[in-house]
């Protein structure tokens, strides 16, 4: 009884430090995502008409060039990011989804803002905090697509580059970095995450206290 009583005091005393360690890692870990918004967070929005070359951000409206056909609900749209997932449950009840396929697909488009016109080569771009568009179920199978469509206001982060005088936007290769999101996602994102912050730190503070409290 002594033994199993050490050895609670023992897992109560070091369970805060291995979910601090798991908070930091998860913090830490890099990611696109993650890459995406310090480097947005960086990067004035330019005009379209006066780019410099190299890594910047732009702000405008898509325009649609060859329509790409979405899977799940066969709208047209220039780009979709596409998920399938297994969908279980467990004794209550409730549902979890685990992905096991996931594509993104896009043709070449435009972006237009109050100065000119871009086009955008989207190899390799990555929809950023934007809703999903979708979502179909067939028996144990959940499909969501996130649609790109003609007209939406979005931010997008690439390198500017040219070919016979003519711009475009293609991925960033040194940051590896083609970014799409909404204004509206990112503008909620940069104006709360200052706030999410403060709330991790403060949180890690407290972790550490109760170690330190525990231990003694």
């Amino acid at each position: 009884m002594d033994n199993y009583d050490y050895y609670a005091e023992k897992v109560m005393t070091y369970l805060p430090l291995v979910i601090l360690s798991v908070i930091a890692v998860v913090l830490l870990l890099p990611n696109s995502r993650k890459r995406f918004l310090r480097i947005q967070a960086s990067l004035p929005t330019s005009k379209i008409k006066s780019l410099a070359m190299g890594l910047v951000e732009i702000q405008g409206k898509l325009i649609m060039k060859e329509p790409l056909i979405s899977p799940v609900a066969r709208e047209e749209c220039i780009g979709y990011y596409y998920t399938i997932e297994d969908v279980t449950k467990d004794k209550e009840g409730r549902n979890s989804y685990s992905t096991i396929h996931k594509e993104t697909q896009c043709n070449v488009f435009q972006m237009k803002d109050d100065s000119g016109i871009i086009e955008i080569h989207p190899e390799g771009i990555e929809l950023i905090f934007i809703k999903e568009t979708n979502i179909s179920y067939n028996g144990q199978k959940r499909y969501k697509e996130t649609l790109l469509k003609s007209g939406q206001e979005m931010l997008l982060v690439g390198a500017a580059d040219s070919r016979n005088g003519e711009a475009f936007i293609r991925k960033d290769t040194g940051h590896k970095l083609l970014g799409i999101t909404t204004v509206s996602g990112i503008s909620i994102w940069n104006k709360y995450q200052p706030l999410l912050r403060s709330f991790l730190f403060t949180c890690i503070i407290i972790l550490i206290l109760m170690i330190l409290i525990l231990s003694k």
